[in-house]
């Protein structure tokens, strides 16, 4: 399936998502596979990575946008320093990953529990 623009709901809001060349950085390199931005309600993700960065960027993203939506990256909240909030979603979708890897039923299970 390929997801260049398809729209994802995160509470109030609906997020574009987009594959487009990196044209996002950090520390003046393009080591980012993508990119969640509040203002603009946009997800990029670099064309051409394969299936499982792909889906794990997605993911990360969508998080992002879960701690914004929630506040939890305003002043005074958990993840209020940028480091910290890249920490806890990095490491949340990246083992979410490897859960869904590992047990294959679990999206079914999932998808016909929340219908």
């Amino acid at each position: 399936m390929d997801i260049n623009n398809k729209k994802i709901k995160v509470g109030y809001t609906t997020i574009d998502i987009k594959l487009q060349s990196p044209q996002f950085t950090k520390n003046n390199m393009t080591t980012n596979y993508a990119q969640y931005t509040s203002r603009e309600n946009l997800i990029e993700i670099q064309p051409m990575l394969n299936d499982v960065d792909e889906a794990n960027a997605l993911i990360h993203e969508i998080m992002h946008g879960i701690v914004w939506v929630s506040s939890l990256s305003q002043d005074g909240q958990p993840l209020e320093n940028e480091n910290e909030e890249e920490v806890v979603v990095n490491s949340i979708a990246n083992n979410l990953i490897q859960v869904f890897r590992d047990n294959g039923w679990l999206l079914d299970y999932l998808k016909q529990k929340v219908k």
